[in-house]
């Protein structure tokens, strides 16, 4: 091609360009582009977050506080009758057998002969006596998913000089075993449990109470406020949330609330447990917070069943 015909067709082009730039500023008629962002967008961001898991919970009305305290008597009665005779803790094999006749089959044999080698220099002598077994307090908690009873006794005897020895056995079993038993001396007082005196009538308003501080103390809009605030538990609208609660120490809340993300729902009871120690009519409850996939947070929630009010709220 000719050098000229090449310089004409440049200038063809070249003024096809201008004149078309000319035309689009004269008519305000603009190309648009659009870039997809969402292109450049981190996968991360794309993933939905997963939803915390529900974990099993207790549910309070499937047990009866009052039916629960006399099979845990009637237990007693009968390990009374036993420990008696003095052959029944010959040896921690023999004590074993009798518990396991009480209570199903022993599936931590090493528990009892912790627990016999404990109160051994006692019971040694011809000269010591067994006294009684007497009830310090009971419960329920999930243990592997599953509802074990959960009961604390006070072993007394009485040795060679006369003097008392008391000894806090702590012990775990289901329909079939007793799946745990151990023991510490009983250094400080202690409130026995009987039939007539532990407030248990009082015991349900728990789950009133509880229900209502799920209902009116659960915020999420709360949350991502205190979140943006880096987690600062003065925020003014925690706070206002926080006086609410209907407990007589409100500090442990906060740690609650930023574990449930605000929803109190996600707030799971694990067991509960009875006592008049140190206090009467105490009771606590043991909950699970799923933070994440599999990671689990425990609250403990301390209620007087005497006063009908939370006493306060601890991080496990």
């Amino acid at each position: 091609m000719k050098t000229t015909k090449k310089w004409l067709i440049f200038w063809g082009i070249l003024g096809a360009l201008v004149l078309g730039f000319f035309i689009v500023v004269l008519t305000g008629n603009f190309p648009q582009f659009e870039i997809p962002f969402s292109a450049f967008a981190s996968n991360d961001k794309q993933i939905k977050k997963a939803d915390l898991p529900k974990l099993t919970s207790i549910a309070l009305k499937d047990y009866n506080d009052q039916e629960l305290l006399e099979q845990q008597l009637e237990k007693i009665n009968a390990l009374n009758t036993k420990l008696k005779d003095t052959a029944t803790y010959a040896s921690s094999d023999v004590l074993a057998a009798t518990l396991g006749e009480v209570y199903g089959t022993v599936l931590q044999p090493k528990g009892v002969f912790r627990v016999y080698r404990l109160f051994y220099p006692v019971i040694s002598s011809e000269e010591a006596s067994f006294v009684k077994v007497s009830l310090l307090g009971y419960g329920v908690r999930l243990e592997d998913d599953q509802p074990v009873k959960t009961i604390r006794q006070l072993w007394t005897f009485t040795d060679a000089d006369g003097k008392r020895n008391d000894y806090q056995i702590a012990l775990t079993y289901d329909d079939k075993n007793l799946r745990s038993i151990s023991a510490t001396n009983s250094t400080s007082d202690v409130t026995i449990m009987t039939k007539d005196d532990t407030y248990l009538d009082k015991a349900a308003d728990f789950e009133t109470t509880w229900d209502d501080i799920v209902t009116n103390q659960s915020d999420e809009r709360v949350y991502t406020q205190l979140k943006k605030a880096h987690f600062n538990p003065d925020l003014t609208e925690f706070t206002a949330l926080e006086n609410e609660l209907p407990a007589k120490e409100k500090d442990g809340f906060f740690e609650l609330f930023k574990a449930a993300q605000g929803n109190l729902r996600h707030v799971y009871l694990a067991g509960f447990y009875h006592s008049n120690t140190p206090t009467d009519g105490q009771s606590e409850y043991y909950f699970r917070v799923p933070t994440s996939e599999t990671a689990i947070r425990y609250f403990k929630v301390d209620y007087d069943r005497l006063q009908q009010k939370i006493e306060r709220i601890e991080k496990q």
